[in-house]
């Protein structure tokens, strides 16, 4: 359909079963919001306008206003590139209608920055689709809460969350998720799935960094989720299934950690902090600044204030002193040996297992259940300076199973 304007410009505007509505932040005073010409100036008053059916188009710009909630059925909310939800206060958006649409573009673009302590989009109606959406708070307490039944977010993100808060807080049933993403902040969860006995919904390739409570948590009552292709990132806490009553199909996590070891005249120091009970494939170190001259030999134990126990034998252990850059240390047999050393002081070097039944040892570790537990280096005399950076590859034995760099 074509629209010609005052001053003869034609404006092609797409067919749309229901009324479509305009709204722009630059307008200087507000039209009747029919034309993208006599546009609204709030999206409140064109939620205040439309009726269930209709769609509203929301231009570029930044909308300050408070309380704003898609109150009526199936009503479409499609917002351009540049599209800034800001209030100063409150929820920034409610959906309580049911079977409403919210749509950024392909590339995420609508932005919703909640204010401290506030929520990004809080979802009551059942049905809703909330495609392209970007929630970028400042401390905020919840990006999406989600209490309806049977929403979907597509590619849907999440910053900007404060401690203890929740990017994605799912309490509804057949929720779907897919291709979102959330970083948070400190203590804070990714995806929080709980509040009650829910079931049936689905992630898929959804992706967690910086969550230390928890990149994934799927709290008691809840059963029959499944989440697919799905990663738990640097910085994420345990991944949790309090009921195991979910599906983890094809589930990542940071099983390649790494600790750099800063040399400071200590004679331990904690590399990472085992929970419950793992499996260790693979440990090594290379130096990154030359160790200071100083005789020294290193092991590694498993260690918390109430014991420790040998990874690798102290007796025979590698002499660091003055190693240079590019030295390795690894663990390569059972716990009665030392660590081994190549170091490539103006020559090649090799180190080689002769255990050709299983050259990779994996050892299984089990934190002490009275007290924080680590893997830690051992030296025999105080070094002043020097960097090694550690390597471990692992993998959770229990189901509280998890380590993290100390």
């Amino acid at each position: 359909m074509a629209y010609i304007t005052s001053d003869q410009t034609i404006r092609h505007i797409p067919k749309f079963g229901g009324e479509l509505w305009f709204v722009s932040a630059g307008m200087a005073t507000s039209g009747d919001g029919t034309t993208p010409d006599e546009a609204f100036k709030t999206i409140g008053e064109a939620i205040t306008a439309c009726s269930s059916g209709d769609a509203i188009t929301v231009m570029a710009g930044t909308y300050t206003e408070t309380g704003l909630d898609i109150n009526k059925n199936s009503v479409e909310l499609w917002c351009e590139i540049g599209t800034i939800i800001d209030p100063a206060s409150g929820t920034a958006l409610t959906v309580s209608g049911d079977y409403c649409r919210v749509n950024g573009d392909v590339n995420n673009v609508l932005k919703i920055t909640p204010a401290a302590d506030e929520i990004g989009i809080a979802i009551t109606g059942i049905g809703c689709c909330i495609h392209s959406v970007m929630v970028s708070g400042s401390a905020s307490l919840v990006g999406f809460d989600v209490d309806g039944v049977g929403n979907e977010f597509c590619s849907c993100r999440v910053t900007g969350i404060k401690a203890t808060g929740k990017c994605f807080d799912i309490g509804a049933s057949q929720t779907k998720l897919l291709d979102c993403s959330v970083a948070g902040t400190t203590t804070s969860y990714g995806y929080f799935i709980g509040n009650g006995s829910i079931s049936k919904g689905i992630l898929i390739n959804c992706t967690s960094v910086g969550n230390e409570t928890s990149g994934f948590y799927i709290d008691s009552n809840v059963e029959g989720f499944t989440l697919l292709n799905c990663s738990s990132g640097s910085g994420d806490g345990k991944w949790r299934d309090i009921d195991t009553a979910s599906v983890w199909s094809k589930f990542s996590y940071d099983d390649n950690l790494y600790s750099t070891m800063t040399l400071d005249g200590s004679t331990s120091y904690n590399l990472f902090k085992v929970t419950g009970a793992i499996q260790v494939f693979n440990i090594f170190a290379h130096v990154t600044t030359i160790i200071a001259n100083t005789s020294s030999t290193m092991n590694l134990e498993l260690y918390s204030t109430s014991s420790s126990v040998d990874i690798t034998n102290s007796v025979g252990g590698p002499n660091i002193q003055s190693d240079v850059v590019g030295t390795v240390y690894t663990k390569f047999s059972v716990s009665t040996d030392p660590l081994e050393k190549g170091e490539p002081n103006v020559k090649p070097a090799i180190i080689e297992n002769d255990n050709y039944r299983n050259p990779d040892n994996p050892i299984i570790l089990i934190e002490d259940d009275s007290a924080d537990t680590y893997i830690q280096a051992v030296l025999s005399d105080a070094v002043a300076s020097g960097v090694l950076h550690w390597h471990v590859e692992w993998r959770p034995i229990t189901d509280d199973g998890f380590l993290e760099t100390a």
